[in-house]
């Protein structure tokens, strides 16, 4: 039951730092519903995570984790334009901070694009997986996450999945601009919870790795929440 448990907790987390961000809509509307975008995917993955035993090993749940997989690599990028109403409501004002807007929203569009042709287009077979105690379906297996119901083919034990590149790239870029946010507006925040979630991409991918970092997105999702809090406190 750990697993279900936990995952719910997740679920519920992320759905009501989703809720929270808009109620900063009148403040900073584009960044209050650029995160939540990215907390209402955050919260759906954790969600089918949760629903996975009870649909069971099938279509359905197959079809709810493709759509997760296109939604992170399509939606990721959308934190960018958050970081950038960080930054220019804190510390840059004038073309410094058009340049910072425009920048966040192309680099955020071309992320999309990416995440959509190259890493979702290239997902390969999914296949179900014991996920703490949960039925998931993910692009490749281990011994530990090996699922008692299913019968793996010898493609599939040695298939490896590919490297998230749509999130890798937001967190490079979100992390410049924390430095940034940092530096020049004080505000530490945004720096601290992106160097962890950078520092959660070293971490074993087919053991407790996962878990550890659905652990640390907590932390950056609030996080994120206070400074854009703090953010709009200051544009207002």
């Amino acid at each position: 039951m750990f697993g279900p448990a936990a995952f719910s907790f997740f679920t519920v987390i992320h759905a009501g730092i989703a809720v929270s961000a808009l109620l900063l809509f009148d403040q900073s509307p584009v960044a209050a519903v650029c995160l939540f975008i990215v907390e209402a995917v955050t919260a759906f993955d954790n969600g089918v995570t949760v629903l996975g035993n009870r649909l069971g090993i099938g279509p359905q749940a197959e079809l709810l984790n493709r759509l997760r997989f296109f939604l992170h690599a399509v939606c990721i990028g959308l934190l960018l334009p958050v970081y950038a109403a960080i930054a220019n409501a804190v510390a840059f004002t004038g073309p410094a901070a058009a340049l910072i807007y425009v920048v966040a929203w192309l680099l955020a569009i071309g992320i999309a694009f990416y995440g959509y042709l190259y890493q979702y287009g290239r997902t390969g077979p999914l296949m179900p997986v014991s996920y703490f105690g949960c039925l998931r379906y993910a692009q490749s297996v281990s011994e530990i996450t090996r699922h008692p119901a299913y019968d793996y083919s010898e493609t599939e034990l040695e298939a490896r999945g590919s490297l998230p590149m749509a999130s890798v790239a937001t967190t490079v870029v979100g992390l410049i601009l924390a430095i940034l946010i940092g530096w020049f507006g004080s505000l530490w925040v945004p720096f601290v919870v992106t160097a962890l979630m950078f520092l959660a991409g070293a971490l074993p991918m087919r053991t407790w790795g996962p878990f550890a970092t659905s652990c640390l997105e907590i932390i950056y999702s609030g996080g994120m929440l206070y400074s854009l809090a703090v953010a709009a406190g200051a544009a207002g």
